[in-house]
């Protein structure tokens, strides 16, 4: 355990709030696609995934086999498949050119996008020029904190480091006001707060 022992310490919030109340949105997004069905996830959303929700969880909701996303045709015989991604270009290409392959082949499926921790304009942008927007339904699981520990919360966000500090893009920003708002409605308000650097105001 990582938390300090002095007596006089204060008393650590249940983290475990957060990993119950992401496993519910993500239960409640699973049952809207009603029936059995397939669930591919991105390879980074594994692990935080196991700790939210297991395999025997999801099996109770109607998943019936898991995939890892690998950019290749899929073996899936489902009617149904559900997609599990990060908000990225190069996963939503891959998944129109799934829906696409089925529609060439005369292949009827419903198809559920789920993404993760938000979708973003430019991802809805492309489903619409692969003529798949209308084939589609999307959602955003609002995962925006992972409890590692008694005190350690994590944003699980890779690209956030990159984005932010080396290329300037502050499209992560917007999530990490919302972990921070989610913070502040559950555990109520900030006894302290700082702020460093550029972004900090």
């Amino acid at each position: 355990m990582a938390h300090s022992v002095r007596r006089d310490a204060p008393e650590l919030p249940d983290f475990s709030l957060l990993k119950r109340l992401a496993r519910d949105q993500l239960i409640y997004l699973l049952e809207q696609l009603p029936g059995r069905k397939d669930l591919f996830i991105e390879a980074d959303l594994m692990s935080p995934l196991d700790r939210i929700a297991n395999v025997t969880t999801l099996k109770q909701h109607d998943v019936d086999k898991l995939y890892k996303v690998e950019y290749k045709p899929i073996v899936s015989t489902s009617d149904q498949l559900c997609f599990l991604i990060r908000p990225r270009i190069k996963t939503v290409k891959w998944i129109c050119d799934v829906v696409n392959a089925d529609k060439a082949f005369g292949r009827f499926r419903r198809y559920k996008i789920i993404f993760s921790p938000q979708k973003f304009y430019a991802c809805e942008n492309l489903l619409e020029e692969q003529g798949i927007f209308g084939d589609v339904t999307t959602d955003e699981w609002s995962f925006y904190l992972l409890p590692l520990d008694d005190d350690i919360i994590s944003l699980e966000l890779p690209e956030f480091f990159r984005d932010n500090f080396l290329e300037g893009d502050q499209r992560w920003v917007r999530t990490a006001g919302s972990a921070l708002h989610l913070l502040h409605s559950v555990y109520g308000p900030f006894s302290k707060v700082y702020g460093i650097g550029r972004c900090s105001k």
